[in-house]
């Protein structure tokens, strides 16, 4: 399998969203991370279809996705980062109601919905609605409903807001056991959801993106930037508008600071191994040098 962006482009009015995209995926989990207004969301939905680009195209198997149209799309499962549930829907009415809206069969559906509330832990909660859902609860509705006829490519958009550590935990086990054989993109600023599981890592800023490697490959290029240093707390509130700091912590009475610099900060400062939340922080600050 392999999926191809070729020089994507898209704008909002004046607003140029995504800067010709190129890469290419196969089979494997891909993360998409950025901060938020990167343009992850803009080059999700092209490649899910439902946005056209203004220039350039996306090839499914060397075929341009516009023209496979319904082939392609029955191919994609896609959690947006909003997901609208219908007031007087329960779990298993919009869980029912996806399945019909994708073509599955009726008995093989309501098989796949109870294996899967149960993978998500929402076997007890089915018969309530929706709109009674916490909003971790309503996540995980949303990701059943992306995997409910096991896509070859599963298109997941922030799907980790509002679930708490142990969720967090038990989606990434899920979606490594899934992603054999098919291709999964997840988008999200939060370094820890792509850390594990993800063969590699795209770093995109400001629709462009800067980087794509394996997260041990971004920890090699880190060798030598890593820093940690030792000040007193009335030093540190005018340091850190200067450096870039990822981690602060108080240690006998100073606070020890993570610094991600080019070159030794200080005289007291010791090399610091490095790790991927060090190399996020290091390609949006310092791209362009």
């Amino acid at each position: 399998m392999e999926l191809q962006f070729e020089n994507i482009e898209k704008s909002y009015k004046d607003k140029k969203v995504l800067k010709g995209i190129s890469v290419t995926m196969g089979t494997g989990v891909y993360g998409l991370l950025g901060p938020n207004g990167a343009g992850k969301t803009t080059m999700i939905r092209i490649m899910a279809d439902v946005l056209r680009p203004d220039k350039g195209r996306v090839l499914y198997n060397g075929r341009d996705i516009r023209g496979a149209g319904d082939e392609y799309r029955a191919k994609i499962g896609y959690l947006p980062q909003d997901v609208g549930f219908y007031s007087d829907f329960t779990g298993r009415d919009y869980l029912e109601y996806s399945a019909a809206l994708k073509g599955m069969e009726k008995t093989y559906a309501k098989k796949r919905i109870e294996e899967l509330a149960d993978c998500v832990g929402l076997q007890e909660d089915l018969g309530r609605r929706c709109s009674t859902y916490s909003g971790g609860m309503q996540r995980r509705l949303g990701i059943a409903q992306a995997l409910l006829d096991n896509p070859e490519i599963l298109i997941l958009d922030e799907p980790t807001s509002g679930l708490d550590p142990f969720e967090r935990i038990k989606f990434r086990n899920i979606i490594s056991a899934y992603s054999k054989d098919r291709l999964v993109l997840l988008s999200t600023h939060i370094v820890s959801d792509v850390e594990q599981i993800a063969a590699q890592i795209m770093m995109m800023e400001y629709g462009v993106i800067h980087h794509m490697h394996s997260s041990g490959e971004y920890v090699q290029m880190m060798a030598g930037k890593v820093w940690l240093m030792e000040m007193p707390a009335k030093d540190l509130v005018e340091y850190q508008k200067q450096a870039v700091i990822s981690n602060v912590t108080a240690k006998d009475g100073l606070m020890e600071v993570r610094v991600i610099a080019n070159s030794k900060p200080g005289d007291n400062a010791a090399a610091a191994v490095p790790n991927l939340e060090d190399a996020y922080l290091y390609i949006f600050n310092f791209h362009g040098q």
